[in-house]
């Protein structure tokens, strides 16, 4: 399908009904299709656009384990396949520019997409002082 990024063919596939079509075909077929299914599912609501849609942590692996269903979740198209077009877009335009000898700054459009993460780490002091 062209130049794709995994999580692109991973939606466009979800959108099909056909996530089990990312499996590796070298499996021959050996392989739980419902929990390879669950796992991309997971994996595309790990994804979303809104942080509030995304589950937490603790969730993720309730759901990893089969303690949680994700059938009542919904899966909204992930946010970061925007940005993905916009990279793609941006690379056609340079490579463009470059064949007609202009310079990449001169197809700048002034704008950057940032993406920010926030990590905490929770810990037992007893067990973390005991180490030192």
């Amino acid at each position: 399908m062209g130049e794709q990024y995994l999580l692109e063919r991973t939606w466009h596939h979800y959108e099909q009904g056909e996530l089990v079509l990312l499996v590796d075909v070298s499996l021959n077929g050996d392989f739980d299709a419902e929990e390879a299914c669950r796992y991309l599912k997971i994996g595309l609501l790990c994804t979303q656009d809104s942080p509030k849609l995304r589950p937490s942590m603790s969730t993720v692996v309730k759901m990893l384990t089969g303690e949680m269903s994700i059938e009542d979740r919904k899966i909204t198209k992930p946010g970061l396949i925007l940005d993905f077009m916009d990279l793609k877009v941006r690379d056609q335009q340079q490579k463009k520019g470059n064949k007609e000898g202009l310079s990449s700054d001169s197809l700048s459009s002034g704008s950057s997409t940032v993406t920010t993460a926030t990590f905490s780490a929770q810990y037992d002091r007893n067990t973390f002082s005991s180490v030192l």
